[in-house]
């Protein structure tokens, strides 16, 4: 009777212990690599792409739903100003988004989160930027000369020419 015990107690531990390197971050990416799924950055122009086009309000969901194609997003970041509501951060924040707020220039803070992910997430395959601004256009070619791939997601009316034809994949949402 005592061994069955062992055997029970050895075989809870022996499956907390598979539960948890299963569920870990290293296997998680190992996992992605051998089903090919790239790993997402994606950070969001906030006060550029968040607004309505054609009576229609763009929301995070719309990019979710456009880049799961592309792989699985890992970092997903809203660039905001100063003028951003407590409203708005909080519906990014429900969208599964991590909200940045600028007291300066949007797109200077957007090249340095971009940098910090591109230096300190090594395991990131791609970066998505929601931008329809040229501005943007820099960032795109620093972080293919860093030779991970890229993709502009954006709308019309505006939506740069620039933008278009730096990234590796571009999205119109419609």
């Amino acid at each position: 009777m005592n061994e069955i015990e062992e055997t029970a107690e050895e075989r809870k531990l022996y499956e907390r212990i598979s539960d948890r390197i299963l569920s870990s971050s290293y296997l998680q990416a190992l996992r992605g690599r051998l089903t090919g799924e790239k790993k997402l950055a994606v950070l969001v122009d906030g006060p550029n792409f968040l607004r309505k086009i054609n009576d229609k309000q763009i929301k995070l969901g719309d990019i979710d739903d456009k880049i799961q194609d592309l792989g699985k997003a890992t970092i997903k970041k809203v660039i905001l100003n100063e003028f951003a509501s407590q409203k708005l951060i909080k519906a990014i924040t429900n969208s599964g988004y991590e909200p940045i707020v600028s007291t300066h220039d949007t797109h200077i803070t957007m090249v340095v989160e971009v940098m910090n992910v591109i230096q300190k997430e090594k395991q990131i395959d791609m970066v998505v930027i929601a931008s329809r601004h040229a501005r943007v256009n820099p960032i795109l070619l620093k972080i293919k000369e860093k030779g991970i791939e890229t993709a502009v997601v954006g709308f019309e009316p505006g939506f740069s020419i620039a933008l278009k034809k730096s990234a590796d994949y571009t999205i119109l949402i419609e």
